[in-house]
């Protein structure tokens, strides 16, 4: 059972890097971006509004516009039914920010489920979203770095080898506290004891 994801969306997208073995998903105008980057998916799933057009194959999954889940939260969906809990999802930032907003919302969502995504946009930007566990960075990286609550409190947050650290403290989902932050040169830790933390940062464009 496979259990990593590429979603490709259709939104802005740089170089996508699909992982060996991964399970790639198309949504919507995800699949003209496939296209242009020789990308072969095993689905295809959404209302094609974006698209223009209604692709055929048995991996493709056709649903109405008028539905209650996005095209990437159905991608996700299908990706979960397949086993994967690990999700690189492209394409999901820089177009209309209510579909920025409910990319966000996935990755909250995935990690209800017991799964973690992972937003990447054009220009390098990295959003992911982690529940009570620990994410470690490469001493490499460079520039901010920003932590933010998504649940109503995060306890327990512990933030080492960045600019500014900090020990078993609570955020909370209504202030600032946690933006520009940054790398420094060393590997960096960022773990929660009981929540769900935002955490986006930059790397550089293949």
């Amino acid at each position: 059972m496979n259990q990593h994801c590429t979603i490709i969306c259709a939104g802005e997208v740089g170089q996508i890097d699909v992982p060996p073995g991964s399970f790639v998903i198309c949504a919507d105008g995800g699949l003209a971006h496939a296209k242009k980057q020789g990308i072969s998916p095993a689905l295809i799933v959404g209302d094609f509004d974006s698209f223009g057009a209604i692709p055929q194959g048995e991996n493709v999954r056709v649903h109405p516009v008028a539905k209650d889940e996005t095209d990437s939260f159905l991608a996700a969906e299908y990706g979960m039914a397949q086993g994967c809990t690990d999700f690189l999802i492209y394409g999901g930032l820089g177009g209309r920010f209510d579909h920025t907003f409910a990319n966000i919302q996935l990755l909250h969502h995935l990690c209800v489920c017991g799964c973690r995504g992972t937003l990447i946009g054009a220009d390098g930007t990295h959003i992911t979203a982690i529940q009570n566990e620990t994410l470690r960075f490469e001493s490499s990286l460079t520039g901010s770095i920003g932590i933010f609550s998504l649940s109503e409190e995060s306890r327990g947050v512990t933030i080492k080898n960045f600019r500014y650290e900090a020990e078993d403290v609570t955020l909370n989902n209504h202030t600032s506290l946690g933006a520009s932050n940054a790398f420094c040169g060393k590997t960096g830790e960022i773990s929660v004891r009981d929540g769900i933390l935002l955490i986006t940062w930059k790397e550089p464009i293949p």
